[in-house]
């Protein structure tokens, strides 16, 4: 829904109701904030609860060679109880050693007073260590490592722990069956222990190992090989967002990432790590906006599936993926804001058996991010800070010098005319502009509106509580430095996390505050400096920046000039976002489960520019805009979002059998409004308060819309699996929202998946050397979002410039479709998942996704009042293929080496349009100068690709006439009609497909590395196959205005004389070569996105006692090189970068 004439009030009242809005919202937050610290610290006290057992405390501790009185001293810190002994009868256990470990309280008080005369007995919140009658072995317990360390010894011997690979295994726990004698594996895996007779039998214990047993007389002691336990592996569970399963159960296509793997790539989002991990997972770069750090990247999961809405000129994203962020809906504006180092790890949704429980929202897939949860145990205090710096990368750029400048004049013809008073002036021009490139005047332009850019980021974590209570606050300021003067985005966000557990409920709470603020370089667009000849002088002798300058019959403006006045361009937002959930064991086998998310945020622009601006050079004291001059344009938009889910997870096993099964409701609501107005006549940069405009801009008045989104979903999925062989995953999820018709209201969406583990067949069982072997194939079918609330209904606006006998006119937006429903997308695919040697992993995915019902524009007939209407009829098939390979070449005494590539491919076709499309294709075909066009605006487009959808063709698919090339007697371009015939003449008839700007592949390719405290990484993208479109040929090379600066190909490439044979037509030409396929190029790329560095500084005697226990220090690289076949300028609006970050993490 659209409303317009938005009161807008201006003056002292209206910045004393804004101060007082800020105020009232500040002191909402503040007590909001004060609120939940206070309930946080009476949650914390209330931790100390009758009731609480040792069996639900959980316990970290590490000892090395300390008193069991030191032990429990340690353990009244992390936990409610107190200790009562006494002194004389705990002095019988000697000196203790324990690898950190983190297990329950009673296990651990088993463990430790284990083969002694003690037990222990909880009284309330207090727990009694008396004498006792009998022992125990802490080998008893299958969950406990401990190694107290003994001295009645008889042999002493030594020997070593290896893995599967008869690499040594540190921190393996050795102990002598029915003795109270055991010790740990140095960092070789080398062990020496005293036994106390030739009978004795060792047992050895290492996490995620088989234990083994031998004995002394066997001498197996010497060199102990343990086999992994291959139940480990069905362990790792896939986390999609609302629940999890096991990966080795799990049939879906996935990829999840840890934290630590993306900030191995990158320092800078976790957008552009996944980017360099999976090449499926693509940014779309954007050559026009760079590097510029307040611009959201346009991604794709998988390809494109969407057609946009070209009537909008793209301003959605149609193949956007959904993210989910701790379970909640997030926005594409916070993960891209989202602190890199909070997150634990992100999980990639891409085929339906893995993202169809999120129904109509996952047709482009679901990236599901998780962040780190608070540890129980002493509070601890962690700190992450960050040194970035950005240089700008100029490397495309190749214009000419002074001299060059003039000599392409000369040829082009600039300073030749048939007019004698003409031809003098350009000769004078002619003159000045030699004699200032033989003085030595050569302006290097591009750089006068760069920086290198000098960015911060500062994170601070606490965390600690115990079994029943574990908190986390953290606060986090990201300050991004562009590469271009004073562009910048500061982030300041801050969360707290409480967990509370209690008998069979637990409660988790997170709230989370950030603000925002983009602001944009006063420099303008970088592409105004790339124009600037290079014979212009800056300033004049006084050192005074020249305004503008006088070439060719027109005024060009100095860009520096406006730098230095004071303009506005800038954006900000405030988001809450409280997120609860709450969890109920009612049995062992069932999980109930509750959430609830609320999102509320504030945004707003301001854009300003004074009279003084060169915008208004032109206007003259006398004209009446005169006092009009100077702009500011003032926006200001609300967003809120509720969500909550109901939900029931179920697990059985009986026999061969396991289930997991999960049934979910959920509600969302998601709202939007904004307003704004633009005033004009500000006299001078001084006055730069919206409340001193003149009037409202000629024409306009306040205006606003409004956008409301209410939807509905029940889920269920199942998974079953027979004696971890045999794999099915089964969901289903019906789906209602208001942005569909009467008729469709409900969608439903669900999803089949099957796999086979072929490693747990019998008759696998020799090839020992196979690790993993499963099969997966999926199919189902899911949804395409869409950003629009009211396509369907009949929507009305309020026109208050008219009225009838005293009422208000209303005017209806569009027409209503009752039956406008889903666009649906269904997807294939088959898997297979190999792990051999213990070192080398293959996944390998083929996938072809059917995206059917597309909401595309329907021509209707005038005299309904409007062109056209929403309605489901296009239809793309994007297929495709990703594999990715693994191999740890050594993992040995904190040595290790791996290496990584991963291939990408995907095509999409679309295979029916609506007739709107097909008219608005033949409506760009036409060159006519359109209304309200400039010729300068028309010169540009009809010299730039533009989309056409087409039945059976790509979408991305590079339209232009096929040339012949030029020909050498005139150095005009010759063309191929659609006939088969030569012509000079350019026509849209005889457009053809030219080639794909998609990639035929991309991929990646690097190696992490460890040796001892010292760690290395790199990483590769490259892309091979398609085209694209060398718009610096066709408009820096060929299309030229030699007013201003041109690329050197222009003077060194183009036509001069009869019989040359030439790339590009005749220098003196100034006609607009159209879409020509000399300008389509075949694209392969080859780019150093990554390096990294690190060290963890373990040994920090210097520090002294309880100091920090963790100093580590990484450097991080990225965009270093990149090696194309395609020679184009990098960056017009905003150029590209490259990143250093220096980065120290400190944990206490």
């Amino acid at each position: 829904m659209n409303f317009s004439a938005i009161a807008a009030k201006c003056g002292d009242g209206y910045v004393r109701r804004i101060n007082k809005k800020i105020l009232i919202d500040f002191m909402r937050i503040t007590s909001f904030i004060i609120l939940t610290i206070t309930i946080s610290a009476q949650l914390l006290i209330a931790s100390n609860v009758k009731g609480q057992h040792m069996e639900e405390v959980q316990v970290k501790l590490k000892l090395n060679k300390e008193s069991l009185a030191e032990a429990l001293e340690k353990i009244e810190k992390q936990t409610p109880f107190h200790f009562l002994y006494r002194n004389e009868e705990i002095r019988e256990i000697g000196k203790l050693n324990l690898v950190e470990t983190t297990t329950t309280l009673d296990k651990l008080l088993a463990a430790l007073l284990a083969n002694s005369s003690l037990s222990f007995k909880q009284v309330n919140r207090h727990i009694v260590i008396t004498k006792k009658s009998e022992t125990s072995s802490p080998l008893n317990d299958k969950n406990f490592y401990a190694n107290p360390i003994q001295t009645k010894i008889a042999i002493q011997i030594s020997g070593k722990v290896i893995d599967e690979h008869k690499v040594g295994i540190p921190g393996a726990s050795i102990w002598v069956v029915d003795s109270k004698i055991g010790v740990t594996t140095d960092n070789t895996g080398s062990y020496s222990i005293g036994i106390p007779d030739s009978n004795a039998v060792l047992e050895i214990r290492y996490l995620g190992y088989l234990t083994k047993r031998v004995t002394f007389k066997s001498g197996a002691y010497k060199m102990i090989q343990l086999q992994v336990d291959q139940k480990n592996l069905d362990e790792v569970v896939i986390n999609n967002g609302l629940f999890e399963r096991k990966a080795g159960t799990f049939t879906g296509a996935t990829s999840t990432f840890s934290g630590a793997q993306l900030q191995v790539v990158t320092n800078q989002n976790v957008l552009k790590g996944l980017a360099i991990l999976d090449p499926s997972f693509q940014i779309i770069e954007s050559n026009s906006f760079g590097s510029d750090p307040n611009r959201l990247p346009d991604i794709q999961l998988r390809g494109q599936t969407g057609i946009p809405d070209l009537n909008s000129e793209y301003a959605n994203q149609p193949n956007q993926p959904l993210f989910i962020l701790d379970g909640f809906e997030a926005t594409l504006q916070r993960v891209f804001d989202l602190n890199i180092n909070m997150i634990k790890s992100v999980t990639l949704l891409k085929d339906a058996s893995a993202k169809a429980i999120y129904g109509a929202k996952a047709g482009n897939g679901v990236v599901v991010i998780e962040t780190i949860t608070p540890e129980a145990g002493a509070l601890r205090v962690s700190y992450r800070g960050s040194l970035n710096i950005t240089a700008p990368d100029l490397s495309s750029y190749h214009l000419t010098n002074s001299l060059e400048k003039v000599q392409a004049e000369s040829l082009a013809g600039m300073y030749t005319s048939p007019f004698p008073d003409m031809q003098a002036s350009l000769l004078r021009q002619y003159t000045q502009n030699q004699k200032a490139a033989l003085d030595g005047v050569d302006t290097y332009w591009l750089s006068q509106p760069l920086q290198n850019g000098y960015g911060q980021q500062h994170s601070v974590n606490l965390e600690g509580g115990d079994n029943a209570m574990r908190y986390s606050a953290n606060l986090n300021y990201n300050n991004i430095s562009g590469v271009m003067i004073g562009s910048s985005r500061k982030t300041l966000s801050g969360s707290i996390n409480l967990r509370y557990r209690i008998k069979n409920f637990a409660f988790n709470n997170i709230l989370t505050v950030d603000n925002n603020k983009a602001v944009n370089s006063r420099y303008g667009s970088f592409s105004e400096y790339a124009k600037m000849n290079p014979y212009w002088r800056m300033t004049d002798d006084a050192g005074v920046l020249i305004p503008s300058y006088q070439g060719f019959s027109r005024t060009v403006r100095n860009p520096l000039y406006d730098a230095g006045l004071n303009t506005k361009d800038n954006s900000n937002y405030r988001s809450i976002t409280e997120n609860f959930y709450a969890e109920w064991s009612v049995q062992k086998n069932l999980r109930l489960t509750g959430r609830l998310g609320i999102t509320s945020q504030n945004n707003g622009t301001d854009y300003f520019l004074p009279a003084s601006h060169s915008k208004y050079l032109g206007i003259q004291p006398s004209s009446a805009e005169y006092q009009n001059r100077g702009e500011y344009t003032k926006t200001n938009g609300k967003q809120n979002i509720l969500s909550s889910d109901l939900g029931a997870a179920y697990n059985l096993q009986f026999g061969k059998s396991q289930i997991f099964a999960n049934a979910i409701a959920s509600i969302n609501t998601n709202s939007n409004e904004s307003n704004g107005f633009t005033m004009v006549g500000f006299p001078n940069d001084n006055i730069d308060d919206i409340a001193f405009g003149n009037q409202f801009r000629a024409g306009s008045k306040a205006t606003g819309s409004e956008n409301t989104i209410h939807t509905i979903a029940l889920t269920s999925a199942l998974n079953y699996s027979y004696d971890n062989r045999f794999l099915a995953d089964v969901s289903y999820r019906n789906n209602a929202s208001s942005q569909f018709g009467a008729n469709n209201r409900w969608g439903s969406f669900s999803s089949f998946g099957i796999g086979w583990n072929l490693h747990n067949e019998s008759w696998m069982k020799p090839l020992t050397f196979i690790d993993q072997l499963k099969l997966r194939a999926s199919v189902g079918n899911t949804g395409s979002p869409i950003s629009n609330g009211y396509l369907s209904i009949a929507t009305y606006q309020y026109n208050t410039s008219q009225n009838y006998n005293g009422d208000i006119a209303l005017q209806l937006m569009g027409l209503p479709n009752e039956d406008l429903q889903w666009q649906k997308v269904l997807d294939k695919n088959i898997g297979l998942d190999v792990f051999l040697f213990k070192k080398l992993s293959v996944r390998f995915d083929y996938f072809i996704k059917d995206t059917k019902g597309l909401l595309t524009d329907q021509i209707t007939p005038p005299s309904l009042g409007f062109a056209s209407y929403k309605e489901n009829i296009g239809e793309v098939r994007n297929k495709g293929y990703q594999a990715a390979v693994n191999m740890n070449i050594l993992n040995a005494n904190r040595k290790s080496l791996s290496v990584f590539a991963n291939v990408a491919h995907s095509t999409n076709k679309i295979r029916k349009v609506s007739d709107a499309i097909l008219e608005l294709n033949a409506a760009n075909d036409n060159a006519a100068q359109r209304p309200g066009e400039s010729l300068e605006d028309r010169r540009l487009r009809l010299q730039r690709p533009y989309a056409r959808y087409v039945p059976n063709q790509s979408m991305s698919t590079i339209w232009a006439v096929k040339s012949l090339g030029i020909d050498p007697s005139n150095g005009r371009e010759i063309y191929e009609k659609a006939n088969g015939t030569q012509t000079y003449i350019y026509s849209t008839d005889d457009l053809v497909n030219s080639g794909d700007s998609n990639p035929g592949i991309t991929g990646t390719f690097g190696s992490n590395m460890r040796f001892g405290d010292f760690t290395a990484g790199f990483a590769f993208t490259v892309r091979l196959g398609g085209q694209v479109y060398n718009s610096t040929l066709a408009e820096r090379v060929e299309n030229v205005d030699f007013a201003y600066n041109v690329d050197v190909r222009a003077l060194n490439d183009r036509w001069k004389t009869p019989g040359q044979a030439a790339l590009y037509k005749d220098i003196a030409d100034l006609s607009t070569t159209q879409l020509s396929s000399r300008f389509v190029q075949d694209f392969n790329e080859l780019a150093l996105s990554s390096i990294s560095f690190g060290y963890e500084f373990n040994k920090l005697k210097f520090l002294g006692p309880n100091k920090a226990n963790r100093i580590s220090a990484s450097v991080n690289l990225n965009d270093l090189a990149r090696f194309s076949t395609v020679k184009t300028e990098r960056g017009l609006d905003y150029p590209f970068a490259r990143t250093i970050s220096l980065s120290l993490q400190a944990s206490f």
